[in-house]
């Protein structure tokens, strides 16, 4: 059950002393002091650090000795123009904490926590539950740009190949399908 939010990240050693807590901290576009202060707190590693706020790292699970780093990419197709787009986002899992590091709001935060929020039968497995959630909402969201491309892909194809000729438009969304 979400107690607290809006919190700064100064105040995270409260919160890491309270054995029953778990903790959630979702950064957007962090700058470097608070990404130190969580380093010295949570004795992340700084090639961790430094992928976290690298642009375009390749997804990946990295396991350090206090934690494990993740990237990961969420994407999304914009059914009006047909454009794929993606969003970053990094996390460091430690035993009690979920540090989740966003580059832009591509990422539906909102979504993540409403996905956390259908389960809280599942609250009991702390940071392991935020991890599921937030992988979970991602590959749902793969699922669903997948999709996305096969209607169009399909819709595209009724249009090449329909016995009543096409303009130029469907030479151009080919194109760029393509």
């Amino acid at each position: 059950m979400l107690e607290r939010e809006g919190f700064p990240v100064s105040e995270i050693s409260e919160y890491i002393a309270d054995e029953q807590a778990t903790v959630w901290l979702d950064l957007r576009d962090p700058d470097r002091e608070d990404l130190t202060v969580l380093s010295q707190e949570f004795g992340l590693h700084p090639l961790a650090i430094e992928d976290a706020v690298y642009e375009r790292e390749r997804p990946k699970l990295d396991r350090y000795r206090t934690h494990l780093f993740l990237t990961a990419y969420g994407a999304r197709l914009n059914s009006d123009t047909g454009e794929l787009a993606t969003s970053e986002v990094a996390a460091f899992v430690t035993s009690r904490a979920l540090i989740t590091v966003r580059k832009d709001d591509g990422l539906d935060i909102g979504a993540v926590t409403d996905h956390w929020d259908a389960s809280p039968d599942l609250a009991v497995f702390g940071v392991g539950y935020l991890l599921y959630g937030l992988l979970d909402y991602i590959v749902d969201g793969h699922f669903e740009t997948v999709q996305s491309l096969d209607d169009q892909v399909e819709l595209l194809e009724d249009q090449l190949f329909s016995d009543v000729p096409r303009d130029l438009l469907v030479q151009r969304r080919s194109f760029r399908a393509a």
